[in-house]
């Protein structure tokens, strides 16, 4: 009975004002008939202004560069639970983002790109990618630069690398799984995430702590490579044929690492 009068009240708020409303995990909703953003309803597309954009509908792109490019700060982009596609497997970018800071992608799916959703810049910061899907890309999220947030997130089917940020970021809750490469890339916090069937499962490159995660590695595969800069490894799980750790720190603090 709570349940469908929460609900309720969510499908009221969205109806009576318009705008862009928080649901559970994250997941935000636009009322119907327009008004509220800037929607993207064809490709290739430049976000050069700050503000709020979504997708109308499921997307395929057919060029060879960037399907979505953002090139201004403090911008949302909400897939509202639809895919962004590439027509050419592996050929061209999904979301590019240029030199900025505090760009927000969340709610839905990119498949089929040479890289789903990128900042190539080490001036890039502040940076969340929220509920996204990546999948059957060659490199699935990479986010250069430092204070990003990667969280509730799926990589799956990538040739090379599923997720990675760069330096004090963290990367939570998130799940990888069957990756050429790197499973989850990153420094900072990496905390509760599960990776599997990955060439490296957690790659961590930097400083920070490593806590709560949990890896599978098949023969030929690495569940763990740890930084000589981590402060903290604790509560990580590591099973399989794989090699489950190399690297680490002289000076790190070792917990409970269950198969390390």
């Amino acid at each position: 009975m709570k349940r469908k009068y929460l609900l309720l009240l969510l499908v009221c708020a969205v109806l009576l004002n318009g705008g862009p409303v928080l649901a559970d995990g994250d997941f935000y909703v636009v009322a119907g008939g327009g008004g509220v953003g800037t929607k993207i309803s064809s490709l290739p597309y430049t976000i050069n202004f700050p503000g709020f954009y979504y997708l109308g509908g499921n997307l395929t792109y057919t060029g060879t560069s960037e399907a979505i490019t953002v090139n201004a700060d403090d911008v949302t982009l909400d897939l509202m639970g639809f895919s962004l596609n590439s027509a050419s497997r592996h050929t061209g970018n999904g979301i590019f983002i240029t030199e900025q800071k505090n760009v927000e992608i969340r709610n839905g799916t990119v498949r089929g790109f040479n890289f789903a959703l990128a900042e190539t810049s080490s001036n890039g910061a502040n940076h969340r990618v929220i509920n996204v899907r990546v999948i059957d890309n060659n490199v699935g999220v990479t986010l250069s630069g430092q204070g990003h947030l990667i969280k509730g997130c799926m990589a799956a089917n990538n040739t090379t690398d599923g997720l990675g940020i760069g330096s004090n970021g963290t990367i939570i809750g998130n799940v990888a799984q069957t990756c050429g490469g790197k499973g989850i890339i990153g420094s900072g916090t990496v905390s509760g995430n599960m990776v599997s069937d990955c060439g490296y499962g957690i790659y961590f490159n930097g400083a920070g702590r490593l806590i709560g995660n949990t890896v599978v590695c098949n023969s030929g595969q690495t569940g763990f490579y740890i930084s000589t800069h981590i402060a903290l490894v604790d509560q990580n799980t590591v099973s399989g044929a794989g090699t489950h750790k190399t690297g680490g720190a002289t000076g790190a603090v070792y917990g409970t690492n269950p198969g390390f």
